[in-house]
């Protein structure tokens, strides 16, 4: 069988993620996050590999880029990203520079979110790909086709992909909007709505959506890959 060579790229982040997950099994690392451990399960590995499989071929369906598309240069599919993703780190940094207390994640196991440099870039890269795979090739290509191609036959792609891209970049602001939406008034959980789409953490992953849809799979994974440069492997893992 001919592969495509966007097809044979995705395996070989694929393949990224098996050696990363060997080399944990060598020097492991303590992970800050509760109940991550099975993210680094083979079965996980395997599920998530068909999931982005599938997610490639729906993309191709649903009007998104091959991951190396040749209508896009690679100041579309890296630099632009990679700028994207310095900025949103500065964005998060900046004001833990000035003083501001930053917001523990609600399902830390301690008071620290970062893994130490030099397991740092390991982790984070596993990470990105777990993430980037999940969330952007797999989630938004198949509601963009379920909901346009199939209920929709073919209608209103644009609408579909903006609304699809908001419902996935809920995902990472979920654990935040369920802690504050405890105890909270009807009011207070419009708040706490209004709270989060103004939020960096939800923008970032529309604006990851977006590249996605713009330029190819890379783009939103070298958007993350650069924000969590700034964000998890300088900032904290080097402090």
């Amino acid at each position: 069988m001919d592969l495509s060579t966007s097809t044979r790229i995705y395996f070989g982040l694929i393949a990224v993620l098996i050696i990363i997950k060997i080399f944990f099994l060598i020097s492991p690392v303590t992970l800050p996050i509760a109940g991550n451990e099975g993210v680094f399960s083979p079965l996980t590995i395997l599920i998530l590999a068909v999931m982005g499989h599938v997610g490639l071929l729906l993309g191709r369906r649903t009007g998104f880029p091959e991951i190396w598309d040749g209508r896009i240069s690679n100041r579309q599919r890296f630099l632009i990203p990679c700028i994207a993703g310095l900025i949103y780190g500065v964005v998060t940094v900046a004001p833990l520079l000035i003083g501001e207390s930053n917001r523990l994640h609600p399902l830390a196991t301690g008071s620290d979110v970062h893994v130490k440099f030099p397991l740092s870039v390991p982790y984070y890269t596993y990470g990105t790909l777990l993430l980037e795979i999940f969330l952007r090739l797999f989630c938004v290509p198949l509601l963009v086709w379920l909901i346009s191609n199939v209920i929709l036959r073919g209608r209103w792609q644009t609408p579909v992909f903006w609304f699809a891209a908001c419902v996935v970049a809920l995902y990472e602001p979920m654990p935040y909007m369920m802690e504050d939406f405890a105890g909270t008034t009807p009011f207070g959980s419009l708040y706490v709505v209004f709270k989060t789409v103004i939020d960096p953490l939800f923008i970032s992953n529309v604006i990851g959506a977006y590249l996605f849809r713009k330029y190819g799979f890379f783009a939103p994974v070298v958007m993350r890959l650069s924000h969590y440069l700034i964000w998890h492997i300088i900032y904290g893992g080097l402090t």
